[in-house]
């Protein structure tokens, strides 16, 4: 018997020299101390591995119960079932979801934009939004994105989208200023969520988060907030991070878990795609450091990271992947261009385009919804990948094929991010699940 190829080995940079294995085949998870650590280490590659002593035989017989050792065909049998199993899981989410990018218009100016270079000029007409339906007969999840999608000039379009998916669940990513202006629409469906900005306290929103002519806008989305919480409508604030403003934004956060309407709030707070790499995992460590476990405004980006880190961050049960994350394979992003992404970081961008719906309907063969571990040549045989899924395709520079690993995240994830928490665990820091 030997260790299975799939296997997961991550140094916890603690002083005990503790160790987590993860199990790639059936997610399990385990913590190993010094001493069994330098007897694995000793077993890693050998084809057989032969126990001496009683201490080296209970830790052999523990292995083997939690599927660590595994004969070469058999890992490889359940690693293809896993597979195709998730294939099958993403093909059956996809067809029920389409998020409308109404225009790419937007009535603010905000600096950071990812999509300050897009073309804004076309906004969807009453055809297009026909044709996703038609593409898409059962819709059941709607979202509205932009630019920005509740302008005011966009209200037709969206009464027709409630009209043909008065059963569905919404959700929308907005800039938040003209929700007020849009509250009878938004109650007389069902939202799920609607997503608005705040980059922290009025001052410091104001400068980043302005009208296109520079007039202030924090006062104005407060109170569309406010009117949505109130309605019983489920608001996340979303929060974009940057060692400049991380104070700001944490005192803004609790300012409004003080109040009687803000206690109902989600927030998901992330560091700008601008941020480098290491002043973004800085800023996550901070952000690991805040969070509690368990309160109300709990930061829901923490939930969605890579598989291992979820799993020690938030309890999550830990789940093979075969894409870095499940938008790639289910989302579909409809825009005023007649093009289809699947990525929400990807919208605008051309080359990045998974495919066409108008006029006609056209899925390119190779794109991001093709793209898997299975896609990616050095993928196939990478020990990491249905924890890495690839990584994330965004980070892969246009030069580049399609088809190649964006190792980064996973890297940091194993080097950093788990370490870390595994650290605030330990020192009690953070509420355990």
């Amino acid at each position: 018997m030997r260790f299975i190829h799939n296997l997961v080995v991550i140094d916890l940079k603690n002083e005990a020299g503790d160790t987590l294995l993860a199990n790639g085949i059936n997610g399990l998870v385990d913590v190993v101390h010094r001493k069994e650590r330098t007897i694995i280490e000793k077993w890693m590659g050998e084809e057989e591995i032969i126990p001496e002593g009683e201490e080296e035989k209970r830790l052999y017989e523990l292995l083997e119960k939690r599927q660590y050792l595994l004969q070469e065909e058999e890992e490889e049998r359940r690693k293809n079932q896993i597979i195709e199993k998730l294939r099958e899981s993403r093909q059956q989410k996809a067809t029920d979801s389409a998020w409308f990018v109404l225009t790419y218009r937007c009535n603010f100016h905000c600096p950071y934009c990812y999509e300050n270079s897009v073309k804004r000029e076309k906004t969807m007409t009453i055809e297009m939004i026909d044709k996703v339906f038609e593409i898409n007969p059962d819709l059941r999840h709607i979202g509205l994105f932009g630019g920005e999608p509740l302008l005011p000039e966009n209200r037709e379009l969206i009464e027709h989208i409630f009209r043909r998916a008065p059963q569905a669940k919404y959700y929308a990513i907005t800039n938040g200023f003209y929700l007020e202006e849009y509250m009878d629409l938004l109650q007389s469906v069902r939202f799920s969520n609607v997503q608005v900005t705040l980059d922290g306290t009025e001052e410091r929103h104001n400068e980043t988060r302005f009208q296109a002519k520079g007039q202030p806008t924090y006062g104005k989305i407060l109170a569309g907030i406010q009117k949505c919480l109130s309605a019983d409508i489920p608001v996340t604030i979303r929060m974009n991070l940057s060692a400049e403003n991380y104070e700001d934004l944490i005192r803004e956060k609790a300012i409004i878990e003080s109040t009687e309407w803000g206690k109902k709030a989600m927030f998901e707070i992330q560091p700008l795609f601008q941020c480098g790499k290491e002043e973004e995992r800085q800023l996550y460590e901070k952000l690991m450091e805040q969070d509690r476990k368990g309160t109300q405004g709990a930061n829901r980006i923490l939930a969605k990271m890579l598989p291992l880190t979820n799993f020690l961050y938030s309890g999550t049960r830990l789940r093979p992947i075969i894409r870095a994350c499940d938008p790639e394979g289910i989302k579909r992003f409809y825009d005023a261009n007649g093009d289809i992404y699947n990525c929400i970081l990807a919208v605008g961008q051309e080359a990045k385009k998974v495919g066409t719906y108008y006029p006609e309907f056209m899925l390119k063969e190779k794109s991001f919804l093709t793209r898997d571990i299975t896609k990616i040549e050095q993928c196939r045989t990478c020990k990491n990948a249905l924890f890495c899924g690839g990584g994330c395709p965004n980070g892969i520079p246009e030069d580049k094929d399609i088809y190649s690993p964006n190792c980064y995240s996973f890297w940091n994830e194993t080097e950093n991010t788990v370490p870390a928490i595994f650290r605030l665990k330990q020192k009690g820091e953070m509420n355990a699940k």
